[in-house]
């Protein structure tokens, strides 16, 4: 009925005709007004096109009028431009019924009649001197301006003639007077063409106002057309909601599921009236009016007091109606709920005499709202319980929910932030591009199915905070398929992204100086030397060499000899270039990466760094040092070939500068290479030969102990080669090993230790032995795990030794690995294939150990005893073990840890979890033959 009421029943829209109805809308019954409404409606189009072709015609006729005169004519055309705007703005934004003023029509009729004259003004410095194209383009311009003003301006004739007469008589009366007959021709031409475009516009005119007449008319018709549809309409929809009403009303007493009563306000309320829908509850009409069961014998006992309190309370507060629920007892034992609609009726004197109303079956109900609170309190238990952060919507991106981890997250209290938009509670951006990402709730209707973004998203709160984190939105559907709203899932990444750059700082960077390491420093240079191929570019390399940090360390402390490599490192960065890459190679050893910079840039920047050295006094202990330092430069260009390489140039030439007194720099030339392939190459490569064949390598070992006292895995070590020089020294593989690396040597040297570590195990640690069945580690260097021949060999080496694969372990570098991925990838996976074990030599010193770590199976970490050694001193090192012994943990690789030199290391490492330690503090390095017996039989 409420549509009765309001008496708002309006014709349908689709029954009237949207396009009269749009016409009468737009236009005032007063002619004259819609005239100026429609003049000023197309002004705004006229005039800007009339000052583009206003800048075309001062551009054309540059070349062949005064200067002067057309950029007067230009900025009076500019000045009329921009004061015609202004009125049309002006219009545009006055009220209805000031429009209607005929003001409006005579500033106007003045604004066109300036811009008639400037235009006509035009005329003024019209020459027949001019070549025929430009006499032509202005005669033309001035045409078709007054013609194209006909469509714009003849809805008022005045208007028209104002803007149009000056614009041709002035041109007119200028060629008029000419003498040549051409020229007066010419000029009756234009005064001719005026006329007719005068009648042109005047029918115009009279077309225009004969259709805002007509549509005047229509309007009262139109309206008296829809005030009487509206009044027939009205009485329809009365007529037929009564009807309906009527209908409905009848068959909720006889047939429907409401009940309506009437009871005496009196103790227990008994019966007066009762429809037969009681018959639902089990009861009779006659059984209840006029007999002993009153109607709070119905409600049930719990539910009663509570009834004839509200009862109560809508009697005295004055309220003309009641709704509660409450629970009734059926004739048959049964209890079932109701709503209760109810109304006081009162006497002439104001006292209430009874009460009437009706009660609806509300039981199945009830009983779906028990079921929906009970799932959602377990939703909402199951959403409290679990780590991510969850954010429900509506499909406005109104928020609905948020679970605990989503209020940490988000900074808002669940009730605060219910209610309001997403991005009112925080906005997301690209963690790469900064850009701003559009509401993900949007995004996902858009798109109706599950979004999940595969990179890192940086969430942003209101008060500045920042996480990252990745999400995913997902679509709330109703059984209908309708969309009800959104749910956000948000998983916070922010410890996890921030280790990994702190790892990644620590992986790429020395831990003493805060420079780049060694391998990132090498990786860098490769880059440079590769686009120096590329594109010719140059860049300088220099390795410098502190030449007294021996000293300091030796007559100070070690700690001394840290902090003057600190003060060095800072004043290395203060003498260089920002785009310098500065490196601490090892010990007293740094590496300059001068990029884009000429061989004599860089002579001059080391000069600067020999001076900067020279007054750098370093003080320890009240002892003053005196600090130089050795030079060494090379050029990196299209010819050099790589990192390697090109370090061992500069290394050569700093050496050069040590031999030549040090505090210096020394250039490398290709004299100096073939000095060195005389003096050095030559001989590593017949020494390590020599000693080959003359079976002149040694083996060594050193026990791997575990850290945990229930590890019984038996003996494990690791075998170490030493060469022995012709007059049977020993010569330390940190000597040997790298020359046989570099000219390729490696790979005889590590088929000769795994032949005859083979054979030392099979000898004294074989399985019929009864002895130290534990496991032997074997390192391999990169070159011998490219080469295709090496599984063979070692195959073969088990077959003829006897050696159980399962008790072999061979090491990999870390670097070597990562360098040579995909042919390491196939060595580990070929050889696990019969039982060998891997471990990764090393760990931690790459520049992206844990991402190329799930590309290689290993079974063993071996920690880079650099983070070791001092891990009990520097917290650095100790957070980059514990690092690495918890990702060993959750892939479920054993960690080993390298450099254990004192207990206390020992015992921070069994406090991490490191499995297994070797260092100094374990066991020194001994010929294999002289481990002691007891080693193995008590392994």
């Amino acid at each position: 009925m409420p549509e009765i009421e309001s008496g708002k029943h309006r014709i349908p829209d689709e029954l009237m005709e949207p396009d009269m109805v749009t016409e009468v809308a737009v236009f005032d019954p007063d002619v004259e007004g819609q005239q100026i409404e429609l003049v000023y409606t197309q002004a705004a189009t006229a005039i800007g096109a009339a000052f583009l072709i206003a800048c075309l015609v001062t551009g054309a006729l540059w070349a062949v009028a005064d200067h002067t005169y057309l950029t007067l004519w230009l900025v009076a055309q500019t000045v009329q431009t921009l004061l015609r705007l202004g009125l049309v703005l002006r219009y545009r934004k006055a009220s209805e019924q000031s429009r209607q003023s005929s003001r409006w029509m005579l500033l106007f009729f003045v604004g066109a009649l300036v811009a008639g004259i400037i235009w006509g003004s035009i005329g003024l410095v019209f020459s027949f001197s001019w070549p025929v194209e430009y006499q032509t383009f202005t005669v033309l311009c001035l045409a078709g301006i007054v013609s194209g003003a006909i469509s714009s301006y003849a809805a008022m004739l005045s208007v028209y003639i104002a803007f149009m007469v000056p614009c041709i008589l002035i041109p007119a009366q200028s060629m008029l007077s000419y003498s040549s007959s051409l020229q007066t021709n010419l000029g009756l031409i234009l005064m001719l063409f005026a006329g007719v475009l005068v009648a042109i516009a005047r029918n115009y005119n009279k077309n225009v106002i004969m259709s805002l007449q007509l549509r005047t008319e229509n309007q009262s018709l139109v309206t008296s057309m829809r005030s009487a549809n509206r009044k027939l309409q009205d009485e329809i929809l009365v007529r037929g909601t009564i009807q309906k009403s009527l209908l409905s009303e009848q068959q909720l007493f006889t047939n429907g599921p409401v009940t309506v009563f009437r009871v005496a306000a009196e103790k227990g309320w008994p019966f007066e009236y009762i429809s037969g829908t009681v018959a639902q509850f089990g009861y009779s009409p006659e059984q209840l009016v006029g007999g002993q069961t009153t109607y709070s014998d119905l409600i049930h006992p719990d539910d009663l007091q509570r009834v004839a309190k509200a009862w109560s309370l809508s009697a005295t507060s004055g309220s003309r109606s009641l709704g509660i629920d409450y629970r009734i007892r059926c004739n048959d034992g049964r209890i079932r709920w109701v709503y209760d609609y109810s109304v006081p009726i009162r006497n002439d004197d104001g006292e209430i005499t009874h009460y009437s109303g009706y009660i609806l079956d509300i039981t199945e109900r009830k009983a779906s709202e028990y079921e929906l609170q009970q799932e959602k309190e377990r939703a909402e238990l199951t959403l409290h319980s679990i780590a991510e952060a969850v954010i429900t919507t509506d499909v406005n991106g109104q928020i609905e929910y948020l679970s605990p981890r989503a209020e940490e997250l988000t900074g808002w209290d669940r009730e605060m932030a219910r209610g309001l938009s997403v991005a009112r509670v925080f906005s997301m951006f690209d963690n790469d591009s900064q850009s701003f990402i559009e509401e993900a709730v949007s995004q996902c209707l858009h798109v109706d199915e599950t979004m999940t973004p595969n990179n890192d998203i940086v969430l942003r709160r209101n008060d500045g905070q920042q996480y990252t984190v990745r999400y995913s939105a997902s679509p709330i559907m109703s059984n209908a398929n309708t969309p009800l709203g959104v749910i956000l899932v948000f998983h916070d990444l922010t410890d996890t992204r921030n280790m990994e750059r702190e790892l990644s700082y620590v992986a790429t960077h020395d831990a003493l100086t805060g420079l780049l390491n060694r391998s990132e420093f090498e990786m860098q240079l490769n880059h440079a030397i590769g686009y120096a191929g590329k594109s010719g570019e140059e860049h300088v390399l220099l390795h410098v060499d502190i030449d007294q940090l021996k000293i300091v360390n030796d007559t100070g402390s070690h700690e001394a000899g840290d902090e003057l490599l600190r003060q060095f490192s800072a004043m290395l960065k203060k003498c260089l270039r920002d785009s310098d890459a500065i490196a601490r190679l090892g010990g007293d050893e740094f590496g300059v990466l001068m990029k884009n910079c000429s061989i004599d840039n860089a002579m001059s920047l080391a000069e600067n760094i020999l001076e900067s050295v020279k007054r750098l006094r370093f003080s320890n202990d009240e002892r003053v040092f005196e600090i130089s330092t050795s030079i060494g430069m090379t050029l990196i260009n299209e010819h050099s070939r790589r990192a390697t390489h090109a370090m061992s140039e500069a290394d050569l030439a700093c050496q050069a500068a040590k031999d030549m007194g040090g505090n210096r720099y020394h250039i490398y030339t290709s004299s100096d290479e073939e000095l060195m392939r005389r003096q050095d190459e030559m001989q590593w490569v017949s020494r390590i030969s020599e000693a080959i064949l003359e079976d002149r390598l040694v083996l060594f070992g050193q026990l791997i102990a575990p850290l945990s006292p229930d590890d019984d895995g038996g003996l494990h070590f690791e075998v170490l080669v030493r060469m022995k020089d012709d007059q049977g020294e020993l010569v330390m593989p940190g000597r040997f090993l790298p020359a046989a690396e570099r000219y390729n040597l490696i790979t005889g040297i590590d088929r000769w230790v795994v032949s005859h570590s083979f054979a030392w195990y099979a000898e004294h640690c074989g399985a019929d032995k009864g002895q130290c069945p534990g496991m032997m580690s074997v390192n391999l260097s990169g070159a011998s795990i490219c080469d295709p021949d090496i599984h063979q060999h070692i195959k073969t080496a088990m077959l003829k030794y006897g050696v159980s694969p399962a008790s072999v372990c061979f090491e990999i570098t870390e670097t070597a690995a990562i360098s040579n991925l995909s042919a390491a990838a196939e060595f580990i996976h070929e050889l696990r294939k019969l039982g060998c074990r891997f471990a990764l030599d090393d760990f931690g010193s790459g520049l992206s150990s844990f991402g190329y770590l799930k590309n290689l199976p290993v079974d063993y970490l071996k920690i880079d005893g650099t983070f070791v050694r001092d891990m009990d001193t520097d917290d650095v090192n100790h957070a980059m073990v514990s690092a690495i012994q918890q990702l060993g943990k959750i892939i479920g690789i054993k960690t080993i840890a390298e450099f254990v030199e004192s207990e206390s290391i020992m015992e921070m490492l069994s406090e991490l979890g490191v499995d297994y330690a070797q260092g100094y503090a374990i066991s020194m390095p001994k010929p294999l033959e002289d481990l002691d017996k007891t080693e193995l039989r008590s392994a």
